[in-house]
Formats: structure tokens, C-alpha cells, sequence
């Protein structure tokens, strides 16, 4: 372009020697001015094609920029697709949660007041337990009391039960004794109808009918006015020994006449024969002896023999301890 205009004021100037000086001048004048506004264009131009760099290398960073951001824009939206995906999901599964939550804690407010009954049930029932075990330990004190008068009681009894057996034992052994001393006494008649035993805290002397009397008498022979006369020695000093003497018959009714008329008659007088004799033969207080007839009623064999009739006719005197103490002892 500037060329162009050389060339045209190069024609000009050419032309310039046809024309006269004013139109030169003017020509030149102009040509000055043409000069001028070209610096001036060029100066711009200048300073245009430095701000066109620039506005370039402006344009260029805004395209980076531009592109940045689009790329970020673009992984932003990808983000924010992510994170509004998982935000639905989180506000899904937080409904869900938010549901079963309310569920839960419907659940438990039905589960607290059922707890809650069952701890009021509970504590009613503790209550009247605690009520029942008042009550308890109340009548457990008062058993208590009773148990340790109880034990107070039976240690009582059982002192007296050792006392008594103290005295049961020392009757035995005086009944031990005893037996011994008028075993030694009837030494000579024992397997002669005369048998001593001891048995349920009494010494038994058993005499058959044909040591003492005959068939049907109640006269007693001298054989057995002996062996009573040395028994009623061995007694007479027994002062804590009672004497009973029973006498027994077999079966068979009496046949005598007289006084006597039957088998009780008999057995009574034959007893009371004995004790005439035992208090005719000794000092024996007369009260510790007793005449007792007992008939045919306590055979000690069958009636249907002759050595059991035999064995039923018979004088039983029958020693027993007096019990005095031991009667004191139980009525304390």
C-alpha cells in the first residue's frame, strides 16, 4: 500500500512540471501530510500488530484458560454427577435408615414399656417378697426361740435318758446280781424243778408242783419249805426287790371239795402258801411281797400232755426292782 502511494506522488511530481508552482507547493504540501499520516499509520499499525501480539498471547492463555476450565468443567461435571449420584444414594440409604430408625425406635418404646411393666411387676413382687421375708425372718425368730428351747429341751431329755439308763442299768446289774446270789442260794435244786431266769428287768424263778406240793394239796413238802426258806434269806435284805408270787394250774378242773372249788382257788391259796412260808423264814417285810392266782389261763406248754400239764403246774415268783427313783426321774 505505501508503495502504491510512492508511486502515485512519483506521477504527481512527473506531472508537477506541466503545472505551476502553487499546485506543486500544494502538491507537496499534501504529499508532506500523506508523508506524515503514513508514519502515523505506521506508528499505529505498530502498535496495532504489538497489541495484536499481545491480544494474541492474551487470546491464547484465555484459549488454555478456556480450555482448562472446560476440562474442569467437564471433570466437575463428572464429579458433581458422581457426587449427586452418591448423594442420592446416601439420601436413599438415609431413608431407609431414617425409616428403620423410626421402626427401631418404635420397636424399642414398645420393648421400654414392656421393660418398664415387667421392672413395675418386678418390683411389686420384690416388694411383697420382701414383705413375705419380713414375715419369714419374724416367724424364723420365733422358730427359732422355739428350736433352742426345743434343743434345750431334748438335751434335758437326753440327760435324763442317760440318767435313766443309768438307773436301768444299775437295776440290771442289781438283777444281775440278784440272780446270782439266789442261783447260789437254790444251788442244790435247780434241774430239780427250778429254773432262774432274767428277762425284761425282772428275775423269773419258775418252781414246778412236784418240788412243793402234791397232786391237789397246797401243803407245801419239806423239800420245798427248804428251798423257800433259803430264798426268802437271800431276799429278806433285797429292800428295793418286790416280790409277786403267782401260782398256775394245768387244765384239768379241780376235783377236791372243801373250800376250794376250782383251778383259781387253788392257784391262790397255793400262792399264798408261799408267801407264808417266805415270811415265816425270814424278816422280809411282808409288804413287798404279793399272792397272786392266775388258774389255767397262762400255761407256759400245751394241756394236751402229761409233761406239758406238769410244766403248767407251777409257782412262778417273779422279783422286780422298785423304780422309784426312775419314776421320780420321768415325772420331772
Amino acid at each position: 500500500m505505501t508503495y502504491k502511494i510512492f508511486s502515485a506522488l512519483n506521477i504527481i511530481v512527473l506531472l508537477s512540471s506541466c503545472v505551476s508552482p502553487k499546485i506543486v507547493e500544494e502538491i507537496k504540501q499534501q504529499r508532506q501530510e500523506t508523508f506524515l499520516e503514513n508514519q502515523k499509520i505506521k506508528s499505529e499499525n505498530l502498535t496495532f500488530s504489538e497489541e495484536n501480539i499481545e491480544l494474541k498471547d492474551k487470546l491464547f492463555r484465555l484459549n488454555n484458560e478456556v480450555n482448562n476450565l472446560i476440562s474442569d468443567s467437564t471433570e466437575r461435571s463428572k464429579s458433581y454427577r458422581n457426587l449427586k449420584s452418591q448423594m442420592e444414594d446416601l439420601n436413599e440409604a438415609y431413608d431407609l435408615l431414617t425409616a428403620k430408625n423410626t421402626q427401631m425406635i418404635s420397636n424399642k418404646a414398645k420393648e421400654t414399656r414392656k421393660l418398664l411393666d415387667e421392672l413395675q411387676s418386678t418390683r411389686e413382687e420384690l416388694l411383697y417378697k420382701e414383705d413375705e421375708l419380713l414375715a419369714l425372718e419374724a416367724n424364723l425368730s420365733v422358730k427359732q426361740k422355739e428350736l433352742l428351747r426345743t434343743q434345750n429341751d431334748l438335751f434335758e431329755r437326753e440327760q435324763r435318758v442317760v440318767e435313766l439308763q443309768s438307773i436301768i442299768n444299775k437295776k440290771d446289774s442289781l438283777l444281775s446280781s440278784l440272780k446270782d446270789k439266789i442261783s447260789t442260794a437254790l444251788l442244790g435244786f435247780e434241774g430239780d424243778g427250778l429254773t432262774i431266769t432274767q428277762k425284761n428287768g425282772k428275775v423269773y424263778i419258775s418252781l414246778e408242783e412236784q418240788l412243793l406240793f402234791a397232786s391237789g394239796s397246797w401243803q407245801i413238802d419239806s423239800r420245798g419249805i427248804e428251798a423257800l426258806s433259803k430264798l426268802s434269806i437271800a431276799l429278806e435284805n433285797q429292800k428295793d426287790i418286790n416280790v409277786l408270787i403267782e401260782g398256775h394250774t394245768d387244765s384239768i378242773p379241780y376235783s377236791g371239795r372243801g373250800q376250794i372249788k376250782d383251778n383259781w382257788d387253788l392257784s391262790v391259796v397255793r400262792a399264798t402258801a408261799i408267801v407264808r412260808i417266805l415270811t415265816n423264814s425270814s424278816t422280809i417285810d411282808p409288804e413287798r411281797l404279793t399272792a397272786a392266782g392266775k388258774g389255767e389261763f397262762f400255761p407256759i406248754q400245751n394241756n394236751n400232755s402229761i409233761s406239758g400239764r406238769s410244766a403248767n403246774r407251777r409257782i412262778e415268783i417273779i422279783l422286780t426292782p422298785k423304780l422309784y427313783d426312775l419314776y421320780e426321774l420321768l415325772d420331772d
